[in-house]
C-alpha cells in the first residue's frame, strides 16, 4: 500500500515538501491508514500535519466511539485534531436532502472552511475499491464520460493518496503495522446503493475477474484523461462561439461534433452555477436546433435561443401584486351590478341574471359555466380577494378538494399569472378562482334559478 500511495502522490504531485496537510478521519482502517501513512513522511518531508473528524451524530453511542477513538489516536500520534458536531438528521429534515447528501454537504464544506483558514491540502481516504464502486453506480444510474471516470484524485484542495490501493491492501497494511481501527455498522445495512455493490456486486464480477479493482482503476484513468482533453477542446470552442454580449452562436455551435456540444452546454450551465444534468442538456439542444425557445432553469435562470444565438439570463422577478379584499352583500346584487378595480388595474363584474326555466342551462357550454355562480346557494357576504395560503377548491365532479397551488400546476399556468388571479370566497371558503371555475358547492346545476355572472377585464 505504501509503495502505491506514494506512487499517486509523487505522480499527481498531490503535495510537495513543506506543505500543511489536514487529514480527513473517520476512525476507520482506510482513513487511520492514511494518517498513519503521512506521519511517516512527516520528518522526511517537512509536512505540517493536523486532522479532521465530523461527528454525524447519526449512530448514537457508536458516534461518541468513534470521536473518542479518534481523539485518543491523534493525541497518542501528536497529531491536532479539531472536531466538529453536525446533527445530520434534523439538518436534512429541514433542508429536504437525503442523510447521505446532506452529510457530504457539510463535511466538504467544514474540510474547504479549515483548509481556507490554515492554507492547506485535506487528504481524504478513498481507495481504489471505493473509485470502483462509485463507477459502477453511476453506470447503473446513466452517466456520461467524466462520470464514469470515478474519484478524481485530486480535485481543488481535496487529495486522495489512497486512490490505487485497495480496501484489502489498507487493511493488511494496518494489520502489519499494528493499527487499529473502528467499523461503521452501517456499512453492513443493505439500504445504501454502495453497500450493496460493495456486498454482492463487486464479489461476483470478482469471480470472473479477480483483478477487477485493478482494472477498474485502471479505466477511470483513461476516462478522466479522455474527458479532460474533450472538456479542455469545449472549453476553446465555448470562447471561439462567445459574442459581446455574452450569448453563443447558433450556426457555430451546431457545426460541433457531438462530443463537444454537450460539453459546451454543460460548461454554460456550470458557469451559472447550475448541475449539468443530461435532461437539461436534451431540453436546450432542442431549443437550439430548432432556432428558437426559451426554458425555465433552476437557480432563477432562463435559457433562450433566438436570431441565431443562445444564452442564460436571470429571470427578472416580478414584483407581487399587493394583496386586496373587496367585501359586499350578495343581496346587493339585486340592486345592480357589482364592480371593483383589483390588481392596479383589473376589473371584475358581477351580475346578477334570472334563468329562464324551459331551458336546461347545463347544455350551456362549459366553458361558459366556469364564469357563473348559483346565486342561492351562497352565504350572503362576499369577498373579491387575492389568493391566500391554503386556499382550496372543490371543482365540480372531481370529488375532492385541492389547493389552488396544485391545480395551478396540474393546469401549468405561469407562476406570474398565478399571482394575479382573482379569488371570490365566502364565510364557508373559496367560491370561485379566475381561470380554474366554481366550486362544487356553488356551481350552476339545472335546479339554478339565478345565477352569477362574472366578467374580468383587464383596464390596464
Amino acid at each position: 500500500m505504501k509503495d502505491k500511495a506514494l506512487s499517486a502522490v509523487t505522480r499527481r504531485r498531490m503535495f510537495v515538501r513543506g506543505d500543511c496537510l489536514l487529514v480527513a478521519i473517520s476512525g476507520g482502517a482506510d482513513s487511520v491508514a492514511l494518517l498513519h501513512f503521512l506521519c511517516g513522511l512527516r520528518k522526511e518531508w517537512g509536512l505540517e500535519l493536523g486532522a479532521l473528524h465530523l461527528n454525524h451524530c447519526l449512530r448514537g453511542e457508536e458516534s461518541e466511539r468513534d470521536e473518542g477513538f479518534v481523539r485518543d489516536l491523534c493525541e497518542e500520534w501528536k497529531v491536532s485534531l479539531t472536531v466538529e458536531r453536525a446533527d445530520i438528521k434534523e439538518i436534512a429534515g429541514q433542508s429536504g436532502e437525503s442523510l447521505e447528501q446532506c452529510g457530504r454537504r457539510l463535511r466538504y464544506a467544514f474540510f474547504e472552511r479549515e483548509a481556507g483558514r490554515l492554507s492547506a491540502k485535506v487528504a481524504v481516504g478513498h481507495t481504489a475499491s471505493d473509485n470502483a464502486e462509485t463507477m459502477l453506480i453511476n453506470l447503473t444510474r446513466g452517466t456520461a464520460l467524466r462520470g464514469l471516470g470515478g474519484i478524481p484524485p485530486v480535485r481543488g484542495m481535496i487529495i486522495r493518496p489512497l486512490i490505487e490501493c485497495s480496501r484489502e491492501e489498507i487493511e493488511d497494511y494496518c494489520r502489519g503495522n499494528g493499527l487499529r481501527w473502528v467499523d461503521d455498522s452501517s456499512n453492513q445495512s443493505d439500504d445504501h446503493t454502495r453497500n450493496r455493490v460493495r456486498r454482492y456486486v463487486l464479489p461476483l464480477l470478482s469471480q470472473e475477474n479477480p483483478r477487477i479493482i485493478e482494472k477498474l482503476t485502471h479505466l477511470s484513468g483513461v476516462l478522466r484523461a479522455d474527458a479532460d482533453y474533450l472538456d479542455a477542446l469545449a472549453r476553446k470552442e465555448r470562447e471561439r462561439l462567445a459574442r459581446p454580449n455574452g450569448s453563443l452562436e447558433r450556426a457555430g455551435f451546431l457545426a460541433l461534433d457531438p462530443a463537444l456540444r454537450g460539453r459546451v452546454l454543460a460548461g454554460v450551465l456550470r458557469g451559472a452555477g447550475i448541475e449539468a444534468e443530461g435532461a437539461l442538456i436534451d431540453g436546450m439542444s432542442e431549443i437550439i436546433a430548432s432556432g428558437s425557445g426559451s426554458r425555465q432553469l433552476p437557480g432563477g435562470m432562463i435559457f433562450s435561443c433566438a436570431g441565431g444565438a443562445f444564452s442564460l439570463s436571470a429571470v427578472k422577478k416580478e414584483r407581487d401584486p399587493a394583496p386586496f379584499s373587496v367585501s359586499f352583500e350578495a343581496s346587493a346584487l339585486e340592486y345592480g351590478d357589482i364592480e371593483a378595480t383589483v390588481f392596479e388595474g383589473k376589473k371584475v363584474i358581477l351580475c346578477l341574471k334570472s334563468v329562464k326555466k324551459q331551458k336546461k342551462i347545463t347544455k350551456v357550454q362549459k366553458k361558459d359555466l366556469t364564469y357563473c355562480l348559483d346565486y342561492d346557494r351562497m352565504i350572503n357576504v362576499v369577498k373579491i380577494r387575492s389568493r391566500l395560503p391554503g386556499d382550496k377548491l372543490r371543482c365540480p365532479d372531481r370529488g375532492c378538494a385541492k389547493t389552488l397551488k396544485n391545480l395551478f400546476q396540474e393546469n401549468n399556468t405561469p407562476v406570474q399569472e398565478r399571482r394575479r388571479r382573482i379569488v371570490l370566497a365566502d364565510d364557508e371558503g373559496v367560491l370561485w378562482v379566475e381561470g380554474l371555475g366554481p366550486d362544487e358547492r356553488v356551481a350552476v346545476t339545472d335546479e339554478t334559478s339565478r345565477l352569477i355572472e362574472i366578467k374580468v377585464e383587464d383596464v390596464m
